[in-house]
């Protein structure tokens, strides 16, 4: 599940989260303004600087809906996993049984057995193959739904802060940390989606899977 998290999380590099225009002219008249040395910008600066950067992998990752899901994810891997240990135990006393029965039992007979025996492999690795993918949709869509209300978090700061650009930190070579607003979207994130409903994101999935 880390791992498909990762994957998916690297198609945000590539993306400028939010891009709302702002009037050139009157940011270049406020720079003008500015002090010309280098200091760090303080409180009433940062609020006022048109360009933030968003690290969308530390957020999505660390918030807690995201620690919620792979706990519950892996509370079902863990429940289907015991459930075809069992099978595969049947099927192993039955592959002992099919080794003593062979050389008593009819040939076609026998065939007919074996063939059974197969059936059940085979329709064991599709359950097991059908499971994995069932959690890999269910963990994707969930990352999809913490991901789009992320974005929703940051329009809403930049349209508050008239704000003419919102970066991931993946497209940025170097960035000052006071323009980093990662944490600041985290805290928010956590507040308004502490989790996600994977009922609800299974049933989406079942839905999908009928039509």
């Amino acid at each position: 599940m880390k791992t498909y998290l990762i994957n998916f999380l690297k198609y945000c590099k590539y993306i400028i989260v939010i891009i709302i225009f702002f009037s050139f002219n009157s940011y270049a008249q406020d720079t003008e303004e500015q002090p010309s040395n280098n200091e760090s910008l303080n409180a009433s600066d940062k609020s006022h600087f048109p360009i933030v950067v968003v690290d969308m992998q530390f957020i999505v990752s660390r918030s807690t809906a995201a620690i919620q899901i792979r706990q519950e994810l892996d509370s079902l891997k863990k429940k289907y996993g015991e459930e075809v240990k069992l099978e595969e135990q049947e099927l192993r006393n039955l592959q002992d049984e099919l080794g003593v029965q062979r050389p008593i039992l009819p040939p076609d007979e026998f065939a007919q057995l074996e063939s059974e025996f197969r059936q059940r492999v085979e329709k064991l690795q599709s359950k097991v193959a059908e499971k994995n993918k069932e959690l890999e949709i269910i963990m994707q869509r969930s990352i999809q739904i913490i991901q789009n209300k992320t974005v929703e978090i940051i329009t809403n700061i930049a349209i508050e802060r008239s704000l003419a650009a919102v970066l991931d930190t993946s497209t940025v070579v170097i960035a000052a940390g006071e323009i980093n607003i990662s944490e600041e979207v985290l805290k928010t994130l956590n507040e308004n989606m502490p989790s996600v409903d994977l009922d609800a994101v299974k049933g989406i999935n079942k839905e999908s899977s009928d039509n």
